[in-house]
């Protein structure tokens, strides 16, 4: 199983919107400070499975950007 932290902006004042639709596609959902507007967690047990999810997240109307980063499974606990 793998796991990839998705950092997500949107347009402003769409965020409320915004969250709302990235809690339907991810495992969890944070609002942050700085940057990016969001953190989102995604564990998958396929890359397809990743990638599907992903192709999701971007469709989200109002997202304008997105940067992924992929843990390391042989490191994790």
């Amino acid at each position: 199983m793998g796991t990839a932290f998705v950092l997500v902006n949107c347009d402003m004042g769409f965020e409320i919107q915004t969250i709302s639709k990235l809690k339907e596609a991810c495992d969890e959902v944070q609002g942050t400070y700085g940057i990016f507007d969001f953190v989102c967690k995604l564990s998958y047990d396929s890359m397809e499975s990743f990638e599907k999810t992903l192709r999701k997240i971007r469709q989200i109307e109002k997202i304008t950007h997105t940067n992924t980063i992929h843990t390391i499974p042989e490191q994790s606990n």
